[in-house]
């Protein structure tokens, strides 16, 4: 009795998991790189002492990036720490600008 009870459970078993082993030919999608390395202005904030400079830098970073609204998001709420000196009105500007 307990072998046929044993036996049941395993077929039982080994058919439910067929249903989720189905394989499929199509490749699953990947989102769109939007070429936002978030790390790099983190290392312009770290790096670049002179804030002047840092400044000039960040600006260019976002001239230059596309990122998506979450990326702003954290820049916005990391600028202060990032930036220090450097966060000013035209940088949180251009974030805001970047983010619509």
């Amino acid at each position: 009795m307990r072998l046929f009870l044993f036996c049941f459970l395993m077929l039982i078993t080994g058919s439910s998991a067929q249903d989720k082993l189905i394989l499929s030919t199509e490749q699953p999608k990947k989102p769109p790189k939007t070429g936002c390395a978030v790390q790099e202005l983190y290392v312009i904030g770290l790096t670049m002492h002179d804030p002047a400079e840092r400044h000039k830098a960040m600006l260019e970073w976002l001239d230059r990036t596309k990122c998506s609204g979450d990326d702003y998001v954290l820049i916005w709420n990391s600028l202060p720490e990032w930036a220090g000196t450097s966060d000013s009105p035209l940088l949180r500007a251009k974030i805001m600008e970047k983010a619509r």
